[in-house]
Formats: structure tokens, sequence, C-alpha cells
């Protein structure tokens, strides 16, 4: 008489494609955060101040910085008081804008935020942003 064999059914959960998958998704999702950090055009370092109320900008224009110490920067180029509507002017020159952000220090003098929006607004330019950080 023949010994009757059962089989036994092996349960195992193969975790070689599942530690593929979780290292491709880690590998995706850190170039995605180091490509986001770099592709964030920052510009000029400055210390900008805080307010409640900041709603995000998507659209392009051209950003405009001025330092504390009264430096002013059209994108990363830097000029004076006195050769910033030339500069403001040949940035113009070179694309559609319709806007300006305006990025200042938070300890910026009063009059040289006056002066920088007087020379965009001479150039047409009415849609100007005012770039500050949360609370």
């Amino acid at each position: 008489m023949k010994k009757e064999r059962r089989l036994k059914f092996l349960a195992e959960m193969n975790v070689t494609s599942l530690a593929d998958v979780s290292f491709t998704l880690m590998v995706i999702f850190l170039i995605a955060g180091v490509s986001t950090a770099f592709s964030r055009n920052q510009g000029v370092d400055l210390d900008l101040p805080r307010t409640s109320s900041v709603e995000p900008q998507t659209k392009e224009g051209i950003e405009v910085s001025v330092k504390a110490n009264g430096e002013i920067f059209v994108g990363k180029k830097a000029t004076t008081a006195s050769g910033f509507a030339r500069a403001l002017e040949d940035q113009l020159s070179r694309g559609s804008y319709d806007r300006v952000y305006l990025r200042a220090d938070k300890n910026v003098d009063y009059g040289t935020i006056m002066l920088v929006l007087g020379d965009i607004r001479e150039q047409g330019i009415t849609n100007i942003g005012l770039v500050a950080l949360p609370k």
C-alpha cells in the first residue's frame, strides 16, 4: 500500500520586490526634493519681512531686490540707485514681462523703496508684487 503524501503550502512573502519598490520611491522623492530646492530662484540673500497673509505667485516676472545696505539688484545683476532705471529697462527689453516682484530687506529705508517703486512705474509696470515670508 502506498503512503499518501500531503503537500504543504509555503506561504512566504517575497520582500525583494517590496524592497526594490521602496528604494526606487525613496530615490524618486530624494531627487524631486533636491531639484525643487534648487529650482527655487531665491536670488539675492535678504532678510525678508514676515506677514500673516502671504499668497504664493506662480506667474513669471522680473525680480528686483534691495539689500539693507542699499544695493539694488535686477534679477541677480547688481546695479546702483542711479543706474537702476536703465538696468530695469534692459531687462524689460529682453522679454515680455508684465509684472515685477520687489524683494526688500526688512531694514531698507522707506525712501529707497519709494524710489525703486517710482522707477518701476516709470517703465510702465503697474503690476508690482511685494515679496514677504509667512510668519
